[in-house]
């Protein structure tokens, strides 16, 4: 399962009750310490990790410009291959410059036949050995151990699918600051927030160059109610943490309030922003100051952990106790960096954490059965379909070519008619087509059989329908043997 964490708000009230405020001091210049910046909020961070962008090196047919085929313009500035339309997928359909059998749906046959017999042999060793899409063992534990750190107003989440009744044990160390940790069937966002009042009432002593403060993290919507008198004059002021930083360095920032050389001091600060909040006495006089203060706050949006089917505040140490789960489903483990709890920019926690799922290995490849059997359904349709064609592919390239090469064939020469045969009309003897007189009986190859049947030779003939005579371009009749020509 994925995990991780994120910074998405803030709460939590130290040993369970009225929570947020802290009393320090030091002198000016000194070497102090101040948060700055609110944190409101975060991405998901740790061993999930936020989504990350990697860039690598061009690779593939395509990666040489000169080798980069015409592309197809489709408007608003897309251009896709010549080769591709909208039902084409390399996916399936391979490459343009490979013959299709060679495709992905193809891929040898070999591949795909050791993929049928993967999804049938995987589920028999995965009951036997371990199941590989799942962290957990073969017994339905899976265990999470490490040290991580992390930022104010930031969490750490484990979760895992468990069916009701089994157990979640944990234990958590955090250095040098107080967590909450709780445990839920639901993500952190789902955590309702609600409204904390709380505050301070107090007397303080400062001496000559020395200041005092009361802190207490706030988002927007929360207030801020001071109200206080002193013995003689003092500096008063409330500042963020990045102001407060700026004036321990002697710089001069400009504060939410700001009374010098006062004695007295009350009002309401309204809270816009998600800030670590200083309340501040300075005494620059030679004499110390006795300062009595009230101070209340309304802290809004405030994540509600009395929701959480438990959940333990404002610990830095959580010893190794076990969790019963009362139902069925995904259920998490926080650990809460809450920013009411301490003024530090971070903490360092080590945990474990280990869930007794209650789903073996013989009831996850249950769960899968009809996965692996559409799988196994569609895979051997693509095999049979592949091996057919990949089959036609074969006759079409193994068919024998003709014997006659093309180039034969065009040079043959054309059939010639049969000629026509030549006989004297006296003796019936045979004549040669350019005879002129008869060999046998010595006659004039002239003129036609006398009652012979009418016989015309086509208009625009080379040759005459009778005796086979060349006929002269205009003739009315063969010169030979006289059969008229139609006009």
């Amino acid at each position: 399962m994925p995990r991780g964490g994120g910074s998405r708000g803030g709460g939590g009230f130290r040993g369970g009750s009225m929570g947020g405020g802290f009393r320090g001091g030091g002198f000016r210049g000194g070497a102090g310490s101040f948060r700055s910046g609110g944190r409101t909020s975060g991405v998901p961070f740790g061993r999930t990790g936020s989504t990350r962008i990697v860039s690598r090196s061009p690779s593939g047919p395509y990666r040489h410009s000169y080798y980069r085929p015409r592309r197809r313009y489709y408007g608003y500035g897309m251009y896709r291959p010549w080769y591709r339309r909208w039902w084409y997928s390399p996916m399936w359909a391979g490459y343009y410059y490979r013959p299709w059998y060679y495709s992905p749906m193809y891929m040898g046959g070999g591949i795909i036949i050791a993929i049928v017999f993967s999804l049938i042999l995987l589920p028999v060793l995965g009951v036997a050995i371990w199941f590989p899409f799942s962290s957990a063992d073969n017994s339905g534990y899976v265990t999470y151990r490490s040290t991580e750190t992390i930022y104010f107003n930031e969490y750490w989440y484990e979760y895992e699918n468990i069916k009701a009744d089994n157990d979640i044990t944990y234990s958590i160390q955090s250095y040098s600051s107080n967590i909450t940790f709780a445990i839920w069937d639901s993500p952190f966002e789902n955590l309702p927030r609600t409204t904390k009042n709380g505050g301070d009432a107090n007397n303080i002593n400062v001496i000559q160059n020395n200041y005092q403060y009361y802190s207490i993290y706030l988002r927007p919507g929360s207030s801020l109610t001071y109200n206080f008198n002193a013995s003689s004059s003092i500096d008063f002021f409330i500042a963020d943490g990045s102001d407060m930083y700026e004036w321990d360095n002697f710089g001069s920032p400009v504060f939410y309030v700001d009374d010098s050389n006062t004695v007295t001091g009350n009002g309401v600060l309204p809270i816009s922003a998600a800030n670590d909040y200083y309340v501040v006495w300075y005494n620059d006089q030679a004499s110390p100051v006795d300062v009595n203060y009230t101070i209340t706050y309304s802290a809004a949006d405030v994540v509600d952990f009395t929701y959480t089917d438990f959940f333990l505040g404002s610990v830095d140490i959580v010893s190794t106790d076990t969790f019963t789960v009362p139902n069925d489903g995904n259920w998490y483990f926080f650990i809460y960096f809450d920013p009411m709890l301490s003024l530090d920019e971070s903490t360092t926690i080590t945990f474990d954490v280990t869930y007794d799922t209650g789903i073996n290995s013989i009831d996850r490849w249950l769960d899968l059965q009809p996965i692996l059997i559409t799988l196994i359904i569609v895979v051997g349709v693509i095999v049979i379909v592949a091996f057919i064609a990949r089959k036609s592919q074969k006759k079409l390239k193994t068919k024998p070519e003709s014997k006659v090469s093309p180039k034969a064939t065009l040079k043959a020469e054309p059939k010639k008619k049969p000629e026509t045969i030549l006989k004297c009309v006296r003796c019936e003897a045979s004549l040669r087509q350019d005879s002129q007189y008869c060999p046998n009986c010595g006659g004039k190859v002239e003129g036609r059989k006398l009652g012979e049947s009418g016989i015309t030779t086509p208009a625009n003939s080379k040759a005459c329908s009778y005796c086979g005579s060349k006929i002269i371009l205009g003739a009315k009749f063969c010169k030979w043997c006289g059969t008229p020509i139609t006009k």
